[in-house]
């Protein structure tokens, strides 16, 4: 946003030049400044909420000092202009639960499909989601999800980002639609004293720290693998399992271990455009342990994730 001390010296330059001698050079337009604010405010993370609506944030760390408009981000829903985003940057938006697409396309490309490379993921009421935009060379950008310490650590330093109108608005959102939980067959209690998966699989070695449920930037790789695992299955779906040690009560490791499966199952959807309707997070707790939970390494191994093809 233009702020009224440079917009005033602008039109004095502009009428100085119209009077000035036609042989006169022309002189460049003064650049524009751009409104920031001091630090991320102390609601951006939490803010209020409907049971209808989900919180959207999106922080480019400070990379290359790029000043100049042309090299900023322009994020799209559903093909229309949510915000855009400059390095050093964060912008914020509120949008209508769902299933959305999103997608991401630099300034500089000037063009007006927004939807370029779109991916379609869930958002849930009331959840809030926060990406990292990087970009290379030719401002080409890629979303990465963030979870946990590294929201804190990419938003530290940045500025909010308030000079643009979305055309994406949080009215009028529809009711969520309430899908009755798919019936679970009981799992069988395994023959020997750990459990062995017998069905088409993948183990991702993707080990969590305790209690966490990001994945940390080492185990991307073990995404791509889940990607090309399923690309040997094209017309099949998929479980994605989440697995916990043995410590904490069943309730919490029961919720930590779809917590997990959940991250793999976004990080698919976002990164490698799996569609979303061949997947499915389960968690299982501490309820398979795979080695022994009387010892760091084997916590630290049951502490995984699986992708599993069902038997039809």
């Amino acid at each position: 946003m233009l702020n009224k001390t440079t917009l005033l010296a602008t039109t004095i330059a502009s009428t100085m030049l119209l009077t000035a001698c036609q042989t006169t050079a022309q002189l460049p337009a003064a650049a524009p400044t751009w409104s920031k604010s001091a630090s991320p405010d102390a609601n951006l993370l939490n803010p209020q909420l409907s049971d209808r609506t989900a919180n959207l944030i999106f922080v480019r760390p400070a990379a290359n000092n790029q000043n100049n408009p042309d090299t900023s981000t322009n994020i799209a829903l559903d093909d229309r202009f949510l915000v855009s985003v400059q390095d050093n940057h964060y912008s914020q938006a509120i949008v209508c639960a769902g299933n959305v697409a999103l997608s991401a396309v630099p300034t500089s490309a000037k063009i007006n499909d927004l939807s370029y490379g779109a991916a379609t993921i869930k958002l849930d009421a009331g959840q809030t989601q926060v990406f990292a935009v990087t970009t290379d060379a030719n401002n080409t950008p890629t979303l990465t999800p963030l979870y946990g310490n590294d929201i804190n650590n990419a938003l530290n330093g940045t500025y909010r980002q308030g000079h643009q109108i979305s055309r994406v608005q949080a009215k009028d959102c529809p009711a969520p639609v309430v899908v009755a939980p798919a019936p679970v067959a009981p799992v069988p209690q395994p023959a020997s004293e750990y459990y062995v998966e017998t069905r088409p699989n993948v183990r991702l070695n993707i080990l969590f720290d305790t209690d966490k449920s990001n994945i940390k930037p080492q185990y991307q790789s073990e995404v791509t693998k889940a990607a090309n695992f399923l690309k040997q299955y094209p017309e099949a779906n998929a479980i994605i399992e989440g697995h916990t040690d043995s410590r904490g009560s069943d309730a919490y490791n029961q919720a930590l271990s779809e917590r997990r499966a959940a991250s793999v199952v976004q990080a698919l959807i976002n990164q490698h455009g799996v569609n979303p309707s061949r997947l499915s997070a389960q968690g299982f707790g501490e309820s398979r342990p795979v080695a022994s939970n009387d010892n760091a390494e084997g916590r630290a191994q049951n502490r995984r994730v699986m992708v599993v093809i069902p038997n039809e």
